[in-house]
């Protein structure tokens, strides 16, 4: 590899280098393990480029003696190269669907921070100081789940950093959560659901504007189906095209299972028997596709989206929020029991809340919803199969 027009030997495991298009020297340091550090002595006069040459040798030295790395970088260059990787995983068709929200963590809040730090010195105390910024910046406290989030951007950093070398395991310092317990969002009982699913049935004919028609037609299909799989509103229901469903046997029976990128993982998710029903309904919206029967179209493995309105368009977050949130007002359900608001979301935990009633274990239900058992067995779950049964005996 050439590494300069001009190169100058200090001594057998250090050179100086001229680059094209540069009057200032280079230092060049070969390694006992072969890997070689390059940086700029930052002047063009031979004699001190030397002298800083030799400086560099020095203290290279001293840090390998003392289980250091050879070289660091700044935090800014190993975050571009961790955000790369996980690109390139996401381009390859793996990766996580988390990692744009790593992307954002570090462009937002890690990198603004971070960038000219050199990664090797972020420690306790840094990591400290960085949380009040945060907080203050934010203007309050973040949550918890937010924090785990900078958590997980701020390890593929260091993941990175570690693979280069530029820090060692010993170094990396132990992240910190002091974030606000997220409040769990609302359920529904059972009456409730079906107040909703009923009203559903005639809503949309009760406005004259064709893209909230639109809208409405899919949320019908679209809350039977989060509250019949346990799909995650919002990005994981709404990245599904038909290709992502399919049929599947086990012990002589067929079952439809939904093939979900989730929030951490892909998983496979078993939709319960209604749902075919619903998808049938919810293809014949979308005037790009023409089949005979549901059969043919799972067959077919289309690349359609799933939830797609009659006017050709992919229904968005934003506007499946305001229609939900618009039809919970009408129904006066918006706030459930312990004060808490309901939003398209409630409808996986109702599913999960039916389940458990059902008696399914939370091993079987974290791998149908891709959560930890750890988050089903909480008290908050116990409260809310409570409520649900006193619900459904009622009802």
């Amino acid at each position: 590899m050439s590494y300069g027009v001009t190169t100058v030997n200090v001594h057998k495991k250090l050179k100086l280098d001229k680059r094209q298009g540069s009057e200032n020297w280079y230092v060049r340091l070969t390694l006992d393990n072969g890997k070689r550090v390059v940086k700029s002595t930052k002047t063009d006069n031979l004699e001190e480029a030397k002298e800083r040459a030799i400086e560099l040798y020095h203290e290279t030295k001293a840090r390998i003696k003392n289980h250091l790395p050879a070289q660091t970088r700044k935090f800014k260059h190993v975050a571009e190269y961790a955000m790369a990787r996980m690109q390139r995983e996401l381009d390859e068709g793996g990766g996580k669907q988390a990692y744009k929200d790593y992307f954002s963590a570090l462009r937002i809040w890690l990198i603004p921070y971070f960038g000219n730090t050199d990664v090797a010195k972020i420690d306790l105390a840094s990591l400290t100081a960085f949380d009040a910024w945060r907080t203050e910046t934010n203007k309050k406290p973040f949550s918890q789940s937010g924090i785990n989030n900078h958590n997980a951007a701020l390890n593929r950093v260091l993941d990175e950093a570690e693979l280069h070398g530029w820090i060692v395991k010993s170094m990396r310092p132990t992240l910190l959560n002091k974030g606000v317990k997220s409040e769990s969002r609302g359920s529904f009982t059972d009456a409730e659901y079906k107040k909703i699913y009923t009203a559903l049935r005639t809503w949309h004919k009760k406005t004259k504007d064709k893209k909230a028609t639109a809208t409405r037609e899919v949320l019908r299909n679209y809350v039977l189906f989060l509250a019949n799989t346990g799909v995650r509103h919002g990005t994981e229901a709404l990245r599904l095209r038909w290709r992502n469903i399919e049929w599947q046997e086990n012990d002589g029976e067929r079952y439809l299972v939904v093939n979900v990128d989730g929030k951490t993982r892909k998983r496979s998710a078993v939709a319960r028997d209604t749902v075919e029903g619903y998808l049938d309904r919810q293809s014949k919206l979308n005037p790009a596709l023409s089949y005979d029967s549901f059969a043919q179209l799972i067959t077919a493995k289309s690349n359609e989206h799933v939830f797609t309105t009659r006017l050709g368009a992919v229904a968005n977050i934003a506007s499946l929020n305001r229609a939900f949130n618009a039809l919970l007002d009408d129904l006066g359900l918006k706030t459930g029991a312990y004060g808490k608001s309901r939003t398209l979301y409630s409808l996986r935990h109702y599913y999960a809340t039916r389940d458990l009633k059902r008696g399914i274990s939370t091993h079987a239900l974290s791998k149908q919803m891709g959560n930890s058992t750890a988050m089903l067995d909480t008290k908050g779950w116990s409260r809310r199969v409570e409520f649900a049964e006193r619900q459904y005996t009622r009802w």
